[in-house]
């Protein structure tokens, strides 16, 4: 009876062995196109096998998808990164969004211009990346309809992905993309970003104060006052990491590149944090000298 078991869990992973061979080269077979919608570094990047490059020369190759694109997009810049089983061809794309105003965009994509290049048979993956804070509609249609799933993503981006063929792409003949800024999570993700000032304000207010007293309760620790002095600056300096990190992780970078005009977005994402950057030698240059002072009073009134 247990030879007979193992005999037929042997028949199963010989069975299974050579399918999940040839998916697994199916997968790796397949070009994928990223399209990255994501403010002002707007960008195609295609992932192409070195088995499919048929001796091609990547230059040749990055060369015949620019001409392609350059059919229709404006080419800002454009390279290729030789990776392990890929070569990676980004293009960024300076006239990706068609229209912008008020927080609305839209985008229009000939799939002719995107993966013409290639062959109506070969196997595609495309993904498109854009923010969490952008709600976006296809074609005025669902996603699932037009043959995209919505995976689960754990950080600042969303993303749809098309598996197919380039011939049943092509039959879509153009993309239609519309987003909206989601104005109630930008308003809220924009008032957390700016209590980081307040909050700073409270921490550097209450650790001066802290390292003030500390020197004055007890005059030797004057010694280590240097050591103290940037042991305190800790958590201040901390809290600029946490709100650069949440500048980023919560797409307000994105968000504030395609609702605002140039220049003003800038002002919003720096002015934060260079008043946080401000706010700690303000802080702590200033209790350096109250602590000084105390201290030459206290030394002069010990001689008197």
């Amino acid at each position: 009876m247990t030879k007979k078991r193992l005999l037929l869990v042997l028949f199963f992973l010989i069975m299974s062995y050579p399918m999940t061979t040839i998916a697994t080269n199916i997968v790796n077979d397949a070009v994928e196109v990223d399209i990255c919608i994501i403010g002002e570094d707007n960008r195609f990047v295609y992932k192409i096998p070195k088995n499919l490059h048929n001796d091609t020369p990547y230059v040749e190759m990055k060369n015949n998808i620019e001409s392609s694109l350059a059919s229709h997009w404006k080419i800002e810049d454009a390279r290729f990164e030789d990776q392990q089983t890929n070569v990676a061809y980004t293009f960024f794309i300076k006239d990706l969004i068609n229209e912008k105003q008020d927080g609305q965009m839209k985008v229009a994509i000939p799939y002719s211009f995107l993966v013409g290049m290639f062959g109506e048979n070969d196997p595609i993956q495309l993904r498109i990346l854009a923010s969490k804070l952008i709600d976006w509609e296809a074609n005025s249609k669902d996603w699932a309809r037009l043959g995209f799933a919505a995976p689960l993503t754990y950080f600042s981006e969303q993303e749809y992905v098309y598996e197919g063929a380039v011939n049943e792409l092509l039959q879509q003949r153009v993309g239609h993309f519309n987003g909206t800024v989601m104005k109630g999570q930008l308003v809220l993700h924009s008032a957390i970003y700016l209590s980081f000032i307040f909050i700073q304000l409270i921490a550097c207010i209450i650790l001066s104060r802290r390292l003030k007293n500390r020197v004055i309760e007890d005059p030797e620790k004057i010694h280590q006052y240097r050591k103290l002095y940037y042991m305190y600056q800790i958590i201040p300096i901390l809290m600029i990491g946490v709100q650069i990190v949440f500048l980023v992780m919560s797409e307000l970078l994105t968000a504030f590149s395609l609702y605002f005009s140039p220049g003003i977005d800038l002002l919003l994402i720096i002015v934060p944090i260079l008043v946080n950057v401000i706010l700690i030698p303000t802080f702590f240059v200033t209790i350096e000298r109250e602590i000084s002072k105390e201290l030459e009073d206290n030394s002069f009134g010990a001689y008197m």
